[in-house]
C-alpha cells in the first residue's frame, strides 16, 4: 500500500510538473510575443519621427515660398501700377500731340 502511495504522489507530482511546464511554455511564448510587438513599435515610432520631421521640413519649405510670393506679389503690384501711370501718361501725351 506505501508503494501505491508512493506511487500515486509521482504520479500527481509528474501532472503538477507537465502543467507547471506547459504554462512556463505558454509564458515564454507570450514573452516573445510582446518582445515582437515591442519591435514592431518602436520601428513604428520611428517611422513616424521620420514622417513627422519630412512633414516639418515640407512645412518650413512652403512658409519660406509663401513669404517668396507675397514679396513678389508686392513688386509685381508696384510694376503693374507703374506700367499703367507711363502708359496712362503715354496715351495723355498722344492725345496732346495728335490735337
Amino acid at each position: 500500500m506505501a508503494q501505491k502511495e508512493v506511487g500515486e504522489e509521482e504520479s500527481m507530482t509528474e501532472d503538477r510538473l507537465s502543467r507547471m511546464e506547459e504554462k512556463l511554455d505558454r509564458l515564454s511564448e507570450a514573452v516573445v510575443a510582446m518582445a515582437r510587438m515591442e519591435e514592431r513599435m518602436l520601428t513604428l515610432f520611428k517611422r513616424m519621427d521620420k514622417f513627422d520631421s519630412c512633414i516639418q521640413k515640407v512645412d518650413d519649405r512652403l512658409d519660406e515660398m509663401e513669404r517668396q510670393a507675397i514679396a513678389r506679389g508686392q513688386k509685381i503690384a508696384f510694376a503693374e501700377r507703374i506700367f499703367w501711370m507711363v502708359l496712362s501718361g503715354a496715351v495723355g501725351l498722344a492725345f496732346i500731340y495728335l490735337r
